[in-house]
């Protein structure tokens, strides 16, 4: 499986916020989006999945043109996502809001963090901490069938530990064959993990290396220091 972006631009209420963004996840690979805040970033996941409209280029996934689509028919096609924002059903338990994402053994998707968040099916949602429902979120993602998982700043109100639970997740899926768009602030877990990065800057792409690049920590550093 194969996502691309070719001249990808969005926006929020008619204001611009991608102009010509152009990239690619390929299947066994996981690529790094990095950026300062207001870079863009999670905008382009949100039109990647179809939750905001692409004014301009094209989407492709295994080479089908899915610019159009709405979001159900994208994650039927094999995307999945999960996002900065939590949009849980907080009066809902967990097991209800896992099985509304797709998941009717609740228990398989809680398994992803070990005991982190076992026996919490009947919990409702709202009560669980943002760091908990950043987990359940990321672990609905790996857990689904998606070949393509795009993860907006996963590892944020996690725990170290979590964190390295996560990575090990995400390594796993990678080398099972997904391919991962990986959004992160958390540079020594995106430095662990990325096979290439993409630097986003005021919606556009600034910079790009894989992981190999001897120069590319320092170019990483420039482009991030505030």
């Amino acid at each position: 499986m194969r996502l691309e972006a070719h001249e990808l631009r969005s926006g929020h209420g008619g204001v611009p916020v991608l102009h010509g963004v152009s990239f690619c996840v390929g299947g066994g690979e996981i690529v790094a989006l990095v950026g300062r805040n207001g870079a863009g970033k999670t905008t382009l996941v949100k039109t990647v999945v179809g939750l905001l409209r692409a004014t301009g280029g094209q989407l492709l996934l295994d080479g089908e043109q899915i610019t159009r689509h709405p979001p159900s028919r994208r994650i039927r096609a094999g995307l999945r996502a999960a996002f900065q924002e939590r949009p849980l059903f907080s009066q809902l338990s967990v097991a209800d809001n896992l099985r509304l994402s797709g998941h009717p053994v609740p228990e398989h998707v809680l398994a992803v963090f070990g005991d982190s968040l076992a026996g919490r099916s009947a919990q409702r949602a709202g009560t669980l901490s943002g760091g908990e429902q950043k987990m359940l979120a990321a672990a609905s993602a790996l857990a689904s069938t998606a070949s393509i998982l795009l993860m907006d700043e996963p590892t944020e109100g996690l725990q170290p530990s979590n964190v390295e639970v996560l990575g090990d997740r995400l390594d796993a899926a990678r080398n099972s064959g997904r391919g991962i768009l990986l959004v992160e602030q958390h540079l020594a877990l995106a430095t662990r993990l990325a096979d290439r990065f993409i630097v986003l800057s005021k919606g556009e792409i600034v910079d790009s290396g894989s992981a190999g690049e001897r120069d590319l920590a320092d170019r990483l550093s420039r482009h991030l220091a505030i």
